[in-house]
């Protein structure tokens, strides 16, 4: 069951067998695995999708059992503070923490029953999050954790919500912060002042790129647009470390082009399990999801990384 992953299991027949099939009509393969010993009816009926639709999979599963995930981050206070703002609204709401061995992000997450998704709408857009004011928005959830993390220790309590397209892939990532923070908050993330440049790009693809790379180096990269120039900034301590790694800077090339976001990250976690350094450049336009999803490795780890995909 290579790239199969479980997403459920149960006690009775029937109960995957209805899932498997919501799921085979919304274009999910699904494969049921009954391990029930015959004789004493011990074990488990597991359900498997594959590895790239195991989110969509699970949300259209919670969906079904009357549940809708609305908002999901790595730490806890972010959506704790956005579970107190639903709350005094009188929308009751459920928090799950998902561990997984293959992702360290979105261990936190925030469900609704599905009567009351039309009512959370506006909180998710900003429109009734009264007391509070937009930051910044990313469509990258590492540079979110960054910026989080840097008004944490100034102080500053942040609500995270995530936007995402029909198809459940990551759309943009908001940072709110209160009224009577954003200015101090916007200073923060204006100037930086733990934080020096180490190199400027003209474009978003050779930032990421070099923001991976300083990454593959367990080296925090902050990407920001000042004055028409995208700046790579790191923390003060690092800036010499990470100035000799981008002057050595890898040179990536293009794997493979994609229409699908999911592909294209299942591909990029098969190649960092096997040690081949891999960045996703996602350059669709967010109004109308147009343009190519493409996956960049190292080019003297190209023909290696053809062949893992190839195979798979």
């Amino acid at each position: 069951m290579d790239n199969w992953v479980k997403i459920q299991s149960f006690e009775r027949y029937h109960q995957a067998e209805l899932r498997k099939n919501i799921l085979n009509r919304n274009e999910i393969n699904a494969v049921i695995l009954d391990e029930k010993d015959s004789l004493f009816l011990l074990g488990n009926i597991d359900l498997y999708v594959e590895e790239f639709n195991e989110k969509k999979a699970r949300a259209l599963i919670d969906e079904f059992e009357g549940l809708t995930k609305i908002n999901s981050y790595v730490d806890l206070k972010p959506i704790l503070l956005f579970q107190k703002i639903l709350q005094e609204a009188d929308i009751h709401t459920i928090l799950k923490r998902k561990e997984s061995n293959k992702y360290i992000l979105d261990n936190y997450e925030l469900y609704v029953e599905n009567k009351d998704v039309e009512k959370v709408i506006p909180y998710l857009t900003g429109k009734n999050l009264k007391g509070w004011r937009n930051l910044l928005i990313s469509s990258k959830l590492r540079q979110v954790k960054y910026f989080v993390d840097l008004l944490a220790e100034n102080l500053i309590n942040t609500v995270v919500i995530k936007k995402k397209d029909s198809d459940y892939h990551l759309e943009a990532v908001i940072i709110y912060v209160k009224n009577e923070d954003i200015e101090r908050a916007e200073k923060i993330v204006r100037e930086l002042k733990a934080y020096e440049v180490v190199k400027e790009f003209d474009n978003l693809p050779a930032a990421e790129k070099a923001e991976e790379t300083l990454f593959l180096h367990k080296i925090k990269a902050i990407n920001k647009k000042e004055k028409g120039k995208l700046k790579l900034f790191v923390e003060k301590n690092q800036a010499k470390e990470a100035e000799e790694i981008l002057a050595n800077e890898t040179e990536w090339t293009l794997l493979k082009s994609y229409s699908n976001i999911a592909k294209a990250m299942f591909h990029k976690s098969i190649l960092d399990e096997t040690g081949i350094p891999s960045v996703i450049i996602n350059d669709k336009d967010r109004t109308f999801l147009l343009g190519e999803i493409e996956l960049y490795t190292e080019k003297d780890r190209l023909e290696a990384a053809r062949k893992i995909i190839a195979n798979l």
